[in-house]
């Protein structure tokens, strides 16, 4: 039983001697306010009752006219009615189904193309900017009672390969680089000297500076910069070498 015929059962279960009644049903805000009226009285429950006959017959109504125009409610929490290609069951047997190929080149491609669409716009800028395998700073910014002592992060993964990648969304490269690394598209290095000046122009970024402010100021906290790199796996190369047209890497 669907939502929609459990609705229409219990009202027709509290209120069956109502629908022999045809009348035109009064506009609901007008019944609702009328009841709100009658419930400051202290002779209201007969009153009471008939304006819940009468909001009843307007539900019931409208929920008839919606019916006939082949209109169902709208789900609160905006959820579509699974159909059969959505279904758990079935994505499941498609998976196993690709899973029984022998063609190791079409499932290699198929892997690619799944790993590529759970990729924004943005981190395909940044995955062709990095394919030509260099270096780039990144730093986390940690908390802590004391100086130079780490005990919570506060900001990770902030990079300027964001900005120099011509992303726009400035403030979401952190949750991008996060979320590469977790697909294994990145790997994640040690601090390189040779980078001094990248570092401090990272470090006076104002993503990485509202962070330390926060630390200072609302946590009452030192703020300690944790420098590290990033680069593309041999995975993401191996990605790139199939998906970038030539000349792109």
């Amino acid at each position: 039983m669907n939502q929609y015929d459990y609705e229409q059962q219990r009202y027709d279960a509290f209120a069956p001697e109502f629908e022999a009644e045809e009348t035109a049903p009064l506009p609901l805000h007008l019944l609702r306010r009328t009841a709100l009226w009658l419930g400051r009285r202290p002779v209201a429950g007969l009153g009471i009752r008939a304006l819940r006959r009468a909001e009843y017959r307007a539900l019931k109504s409208l929920g008839d006219r919606l019916d006939r125009a082949g209109i169902r409610p709208a789900d609160p929490l905006g959820n579509s009615s699974p159909n059969s290609d959505t279904l758990p069951a079935q994505i499941f047997a498609e998976l196993l189904d690709a899973s029984r190929g022998t063609d190791q080149q079409a499932i290699e491609q198929d892997f690619y193309v799944r790993l590529l669409r759970q990729l924004n716009p943005s981190q395909a800028r940044i995955l062709v900017l990095m394919a030509d395998g260099s270096t780039w700073p990144m730093v986390h910014v940690n908390a802590g009672s004391l100086p130079g002592l780490a005990s919570t992060r506060v900001l990770s993964y902030a990079s300027s390969v964001g900005k120099e990648a011509g992303v726009l969304l400035r403030a979401q490269v952190p949750n991008f680089i996060a979320h590469m690394y977790s697909l294994g598209l990145l790997t994640v290095g040690p601090e390189e000297r040779e980078l001094e000046p990248q570092y401090e122009i990272l470090e006076a970024d104002t993503l990485v500076r509202d962070a330390m402010g926060y630390i200072e100021d609302e946590l009452n906290q030192y703020s300690n910069i944790e420098r590290c790199t990033i680069r593309l796996s041999e995975f993401a190369e191996s990605l790139c070498a199939v998906a970038l047209p030539e000349g792109r890497s």
